[in-house]
């Protein structure tokens, strides 16, 4: 069963201002508007998309422990000095600068990573490829987590491995890698209420949505309430939400 990320979708209260910031920054173009959605071209994913989440919306504050990130997005750069001033200039806020990666937070508060890509093949082109190099997790436990997601996606390649950080990859070059952070600080999101808010999420694309949420149940996700979406929600064992997206969905 092939399943991967179809969308990554950002809460937020103003969908075309922030859909326009990430496609400018990242050289992305809109490719809807009635669901404010940007990638590369129709046929490219993940995509990104905006605007869903309550009308009152509460950004992370990172580093604030109060009001922590969930899950954020790294960009690789070829020209990581060029890009960070293209954030600036597009409405980015510089959170922290640890030389070879530069932390961000885009207008509605979430914050993002750039890092100097040192294998990029086509150095004179713009400083951001558009490319999505990782999503990172927050969670407590990252080994525990990356095994759900492990399974869930088949990204069966684990890049790095500690008690604090892994990565995994799939067998496709093309696509994120998915990495998971431990931050005991975590207030995580407890969908659809409104005073803990998701962030970020997932839409995973899948061939048949009963047998992939059969398995994501198994592997230890919890079914969400239906709230009128196309898609079954469901939350992974670190209370995050993603959405099990089939053809036609």
């Amino acid at each position: 069963m092939k399943t991967y990320v179809r969308n990554i979708v950002f809460a937020c209260p103003h969908p075309p201002a922030l859909g326009s910031f990430y496609a400018e920054l990242l050289g992305l173009k809109v490719i809807r508007t009635d669901w404010f959605v940007v990638a590369a071209d129709e046929r490219s994913f993940p995509r990104l998309a905006f605007g869903d989440g309550p009308a009152v919306y509460r950004p992370p504050g990172w580093p604030d422990p109060a009001h922590p990130q969930q899950l954020h997005l790294d960009f690789p750069a070829h020209d990581l000095e060029a890009a960070g001033e293209r954030a600036l200039r597009l409405g980015a806020t510089l959170l922290q600068d640890r030389g070879d990666t530069y932390t961000y937070a885009d207008p509605a508060g979430h914050p993002f990573c750039l890092y100097r890509d040192t294998t990029d093949r086509e150095p004179s082109g713009p400083p951001l490829s558009g490319r999505i190099g990782r999503i990172v997790y927050d969670c407590f436990s990252p080994r525990a987590l990356a095994a759900f997601y492990q399974e869930l996606l088949g990204m069966r390649t684990r890049k790095q491995d500690s008690e604090r950080c892994v990565v995994i990859a799939g067998d496709d070059g093309d696509r994120p890698m998915l990495a998971f952070q431990h931050a005991p600080q975590l207030i995580p999101p407890r969908w659809p209420d409104p005073a803990y808010p998701q962030q970020l999420h997932l839409d995973l694309h899948v061939e048949d949505a009963r047998t992939a949420g059969e398995l994501a149940l198994r592997l230890g996700a919890i079914r969400l309430p239906a709230m009128g979406g196309s898609c079954p929600v469901y939350a992974d064992p670190s209370a995050h939400p993603f959405c099990l997206c089939a053809p036609g969905d």
